[in-house]
C-alpha cells in the first residue's frame, strides 16, 4: 500500500514548534563557542579513534551527525588532532621557523584576555603525475592556492572562511565525467557547465585543463551549552562511514542554516539548505543576461542518541522542495521549515512532488578498538493498485573500523559495503532529484550499484602509509534506456521491455569498477594536515563493450582538509 498519510492537525504543529524553538534559542546562558572540524577523512578517522577509547559513549564527541563538531570545552577529548588554537604549541624553546613549519599556524592573532583568537594559514595542493596507460604522454597536475581563517570572538561566537583557486588537468575518465555534467539537462545543451567533482563549475584552461575556484565559511553562535546556530556556505556529512547514503560531502558547497540542540546524550539537528540545478528549466533568457539557475531547497532533520554506553542510534529525514515555478520564479513552501522530524513525511508521503528520504544510522562500540556502523536509506516503497511492485527504492551500508589492529599502535583497518537499489534518489520531475550542482548529494555512483571499500592506514611518527581498495558493480544505462543508475532521470521512465516487478540492482549495462590506491607520505604540520605524498592509483572499468584502464603515478605537496572523491 502506498505510504501516504494526511494528518491535517500536523500542519498547525509546525507554527507552534517554530515559535517554541525561537524562544528557546534566545534564552541565553553561559556557553562556549563551537567550531567545525574539517570533513577530511584523516580528521574523521582520528576523531573516531579517540572517541572509541572513552570509557563511556555519553560524550558528544561520538555524535557525528551533520559534520563533525568540535567544542573548546572538550579539548582534552582530542589530544592528537586539536585544530588551531588548542593545537598551537606552547613550548617557546623551539625556534619560530620550526614552530611555524611543524607545529602551529602561520599567523596567530589574539588579545591578552582571550576574548579574540584568530589563525591564518595557507592552503595548497601542488600535485604532478602521469597516467602510464595514456599513450599521449600528457602530464597531469593540480595547482591549488588558497587560505583559511579560523577564530573565536569571546566564548559564544566562532567563524571560519576559506578560499581555493585552482588550475588542473585530469585523467581521461575524470575528463569524461566532467564533460557529462553539462549534458544532464537537455535545456542546457547549448551551454557548457563543466563541474569538477565536488569543486564547482570550471572554465577551460589551456588545451585540456580546467580553471575553477571554491569558497566556504560559516559563523557559529552558541548562546548556551544546549543550542548552536550556524549560517554558512559549505558541506555536511551524515554517518560514520567513508560514504554516506543520506547526505555526504560529494557535491559542491551550498548556503545553509543549521540549528543543533544537545541535551545530555541526545542531539537533534535541523539543517536548511539552498541547492541548485545548473539549468533554468527551459525558461528563455534574454541575450547578454546571466542565466538564473533553477534553485531548490533542502530541509534535513537528524536525531541521534547514545544508549547503554556502547550503542548509538540515529533517525534521519531529508527533503528536496520545489523552489521555482515554470517561469523560474522563486518561492518556498512554509512547511519547508517545519523542525519536527517525520512530520513532512506524514503529511506528504514518500511518493510526491517533493523528494523525501528517510534514514536510520547505527553505531556499536564492540571494544575499545572495534566499532560497527551502518545506515539504511528509504526513498520509496510505492505499489500499484493491483499489488505489482513498481519500485523499492532503498539502500543500506554496513562497515566496521578496527583501530590499533592486533594491538599495533596507529595501524587501522576500515571495511565498508554499500548497496543502493535502482531509481533511488531520483524523482518524477528531473529537477527534484537528490542532487546539487549536477552532482549526487549522497553516493558519487548515484544508484543501482553495490560497492565494497577497504582502507589500511599506518603511521610511524610523522611518516604514514595508506592502502585503499574499491570494488563496485553498477548498472549503467544503455540504448537510451533508463535502468535506474542515473539519478537525474525521472524515476517514472522504464525500459519498454522491462517488467516492473523484476527491477533488480545492477540491471542494465553491467559495469565493474576496480580502484586501488597506495600512498606513502610525511606529515609536516598537523594544524592544516600539511603533508608530502607519493602515490600510485590503478583504475579498471570493465563492461561487455571493453575495458578501460588507468595507472596514475603522482607526487604532491598539499594541505588536506577536505575530501575530493575520484574513486568512481
Amino acid at each position: 500500500m502506498r505510504i501516504k498519510y494526511y494528518v491535517s492537525s500536523i500542519k498547525n504543529l509546525s507554527w507552534h514548534s517554530l515559535s517554541c524553538l525561537a524562544i528557546c534559542i534566545f534564552y541565553l546562558n553561559s556557553s562556549t563557542a563551537q567550531q567545525n572540524l574539517p570533513l577530511g577523512r584523516d580528521w574523521n578517522f582520528l576523531v573516531g579513534r579517540e572517541s572509541i577509547k572513552l570509557k563511556t559513549s555519553d560524550s558528544l564527541g561520538v555524535l557525528q551527525i551533520t559534520g563533525i563538531k568540535y567544542q573548546e570545552n572538550e579539548s582534552n577529548f582530542y589530544p592528537t588532532i586539536q585544530p588551531y588554537q588548542i593545537h598551537q604549541i606552547k613550548d617557546k624553546s623551539k625556534k619560530l621557523l620550526f614552530r611555524k613549519i611543524k607545529k602551529e599556524s602561520l599567523f596567530i592573532i589574539k588579545d591578552t584576555v582571550d576574548k579574540f583568537y584568530m589563525t591564518i594559514d595557507p592552503l595548497f595542493n601542488f600535485e604532478f603525475g602521469k597516467d602510464l596507460q595514456d599513450k599521449t604522454g600528457e602530464k597531469l597536475y593540480k595547482n591549488t592556492r588558497g587560505f583559511i581563517i579560523r577564530g573565536d570572538i569571546g566564548k559564544k561566537i566562532s567563524f571560519e572562511s576559506s578560499f581555493y583557486e585552482n588550475q588542473a588537468t585530469y585523467a581521461q575518465y575524470i575528463d569524461d565525467y566532467i564533460f557529462s555534467t553539462n549534458k544532464l539537462f537537455p535545456q542546457a545543451a547549448n551551454y557548457q557547465y563543466d563541474v569538477v567533482p565536488g569543486q564547482g563549475r570550471a572554465k577551460k584552461f589551456k588545451t585540456n585543463g580546467y580553471d575553477y575556484a571554491m569558497a566556504s565559511g560559516y559563523v557559529s553562535y552558541s548562546p548556551n551549552h544546549i543550542f548552536n546556530i550556524q549560517v554558512g556556505h559549505g558541506k555536511h556529512f551524515v554517518g560514520d562511514g567513508y560514504r554516506s547514503l543520506l547526505l555526504s560531502d560529494n557535491s559542491f558547497n551550498y548556503p545553509y542554516a543549521r540549528i543543533t540542540t544537545t541535551y545530555k546524550n541526545i542531539q537533534y539537528t535541523n539543517l536548511y539548505t539552498s541547492f541548485m540545478n545548473l539549468t533554468n528549466g527551459g525558461v528563455k533568457t534574454p541575450p547578454g543576461v546571466e542565466r538564473l539557475f533553477q534553485k531548490k531547497v533542502g530541509s534535513f532533520q537528524m536525531l541521534s542518541i547514545n544508549l547503554f554506553r556502547r550503542l548509538q542510534l540515529g533517525v534521519f529525514q531529508g527533503m528536496i522542495w520545489k523552489a521555482a515555478d515554470s517561469t523560474n520564479r522563486q518561492h518556498v513552501n512554509f512547511n519547508t521549515f517545519d523542525p519536527i522530524i517525520g512530520v513532512n513525511t506524514a503529511v506528504y508521503g514518500l511518493h510526491n512532488q517533493h523528494n523525501i528520504l528517510l534514514g536510520a544510522t547505527l553505531k556499536i562500540k564492540i571494544t575499545n578498538s572495534i566499532s560497527l556502523y551502518g545506515q539504511y536509506m528509504l526513498d520509496d516503497m510505492y505499489q500499484q493498485n493491483n499489488g505489482g511492485d513498481v519500485r523499492k527504492k532503498y539502500g543500506y551500508q554496513i562497515g566496521f573500523k578496527y583501530f590499533d589492529l592486533f594491538t599495533l599502535k596507529n595501524l587501522h583497518l576500515q571495511i565498508e559495503y554499500n548497496n543502493v537499489r535502482p531509481y533511488a534518489y531520483a524523482a518524477t520531475s528531473t529537477y527534484q532529484s537528490y542532487t546539487h550542482y549536477n552532482q549526487a548529494l549522497a553516493h558519487p555512483l548515484g544508484a543501482n550499484f553495490y560497492e565494497a571499500v577497504g582502507f589500511i592506514n599506518y603511521r610511524l611518527k610523522d611518516f604514514f602509509i595508506q592502502l585503499k581498495g574499491n570494488y563496485a558493480v553498477k548498472g549503467a544505462d544503455s540504448l537510451s534506456n533508463n535502468f535506474g543508475g542515473n539519478i537525474f532521470k525521472s524515476d517514472n521512465s522504464f525500459p519498454i521491455s522491462q517488467t516492473l516487478e523484476n527491477i533488480h540492482t545492477t540491471q542494465g549495462l553491467k559495469t565493474t569498477l576496480m580502484y586501488q590506491d597506495i600512498q606513502l607520505g610525511y606529515l609536516v604540520n598537523p594544524s592544516t594536515n600539511f603533508n608530502i605524498v607519493l602515490g600510485l592509483t590503478n583504475r579498471t572499468e570493465q563492461t561487455t563493450k571493453g575495458t578501460k584502464q588507468m595507472q596514475f603515478v603522482y607526487f604532491g605537496i598539499r594541505t588536506s582538509l577536505a575530501n575530493f572523491y575520484y574513486d568512481f
